[in-house]
């Protein structure tokens, strides 16, 4: 009997299955080979989504190496292009004498505001909720306004209510290290329903984190649970998302995987502990602790339209372009709102700044690149390496397909 393309000597009375089944094998091996050799020729393209080890990519290095030099950058970066992670890598420290890696967990403040919008989507699924109606029907008794009863949910997400941002004193605030104590958000919630709207809802966008605030406290009342509860029950657990989490003041605790919050001393020269007075931060508006890995998984949303948690139809609603954003950086792509995002003509993104960090991300779902950017040092500014990245990646296909 002969086996072709083999150098293996098979005996006459060895059984046909065996002889089907090493023929198979060898099909497998060449075609594998093939593949490999295909991707040598795509400089984006290094290895398929499953974060487990550090991945350099020299131009992108080469990139955020220039952020360490002009900015001090210190944090986590992930690239990701055609579902390959092209660069994955920590830099700088977590705390003293921890180095950043790629499974450091990070504050990544405002992103947390999709997160808050995808929670009103599944209460939107559920009947429990009207986006057009007044927010006093969905808040508690005691936060309810007459001040608010043309302001709708929808207003709450897009940043058009009108409603006052919180300030960065008052006397009333308890705060550490930016996060909200004690009675501090009730008292924030009630000096806004006693303050008159900026503008009629819905008419312009002006940036307020109280909105999501407000958000969580309708999740809150709807629900029957804590906000952080909720999120990690129907959010996060969900998404398998199991190294992220809401920060609670009265139950949170430092572990060794997670950053903690930085800024650089030019008198120093050096990074120090950041303690530096500034908005303080409230769960559903920007207390999400998560991981490069974790949110790989949550972008899944907008990459595949995961429908794990939400439906189509919410997802398409949450990236729907709602109102002129002039809070964008990306001022060229023309930049709307969506519900706790960022929008333009070819990108989804976020920034996020509390005390101590700074991140920020660009999906573009067209190109399939991914950018994600988490700093532990709030005197670097993360949108200047996104960007970067985004638009030497975005070129680099652009000349490919030509």
């Amino acid at each position: 009997m002969v086996v072709a393309q083999t150098p293996v000597v098979l005996h006459y009375n060895q059984p046909m299955k065996y002889i089907k089944a090493f023929s198979i094998i060898i099909l497998l091996f060449l075609f594998s080979c093939k593949n490999k050799e295909s991707e040598t020729g795509n400089k984006f393209v290094t290895e398929e989504i499953e974060l487990s080890k550090e991945i350099t990519h020299p131009e992108i290095e080469s990139l955020i190496n220039k952020g360490i030099n002009e900015e001090h950058f210190i944090g986590v970066v992930l690239v990701a292009v055609n579902d390959k992670i092209i660069h994955a890598k920590g830099y700088g420290m977590a705390q003293d004498g921890i180095q950043n890696r790629i499974n450091t967990k990070f504050h990544v403040a405002s992103i947390t505001k999709q997160f808050t919008a995808a929670a009103i989507m599944q209460l939107l699924e559920q009947d429990k909720i009207n986006l057009e109606e007044s927010i006093n029907e969905f808040l508690p008794t005691k936060y309810r306004s007459d001040k608010w009863n043309n302001l709708t949910i929808h207003h709450l997400l897009t940043h058009t209510s009108g409603i006052e941002d919180y300030a960065v004193t008052r006397d009333y605030y308890e705060v550490e290290k930016g996060f909200c104590l004690g009675n501090t958000v009730e008292g924030m919630i009630k000096e806004a329903m006693t303050k008159e709207l900026n503008f009629l809802s819905g008419t312009s966008f002006s940036y307020s984190n109280i909105g999501y605030t407000l958000l969580g406290e309708i999740i809150k009342y709807t629900t029957g649970e804590p906000f952080d509860s909720y999120m990690k029950k129907y959010v996060f657990k969900p998404m398998g998302m199991h190294d992220s989490f809401i920060h609670n003041t009265s139950t949170y605790t430092l572990s060794n995987d997670e950053a903690i919050g930085y800024r650089w001393d030019t008198i120093m020269n050096k990074h120090v502990t950041d303690d530096i007075v500034s908005l303080p931060v409230t769960e559903p508006d920007g207390n999400l602790v998560t991981t490069l890995s974790d949110f790989l998984k949550w972008t899944k949303i907008y990459t595949e339209q995961n429908e794990t948690i939400l439906k189509k139809v919410s997802i398409e609603k949450m990236i729907t372009p709602y109102i002129e954003d002039n809070f964008s950086f990306m001022k060229k792509y023309n930049p709307h709102y969506g519900y706790g995002l960022n929008l333009t003509d070819k990108t989804i993104s976020h920034p996020g700044y509390i005390v101590g960090f700074r991140s920020h991300f660009i999906v573009d779902t067209n190109q399939q690149i991914q950018v994600f950017v988490f700093n532990n040092n709030v005197s670097n500014d993360p949108r200047n390496i996104s960007r970067g990245i985004y638009e030497r990646v975005s070129e680099n296909n652009s000349n490919k397909k030509e």
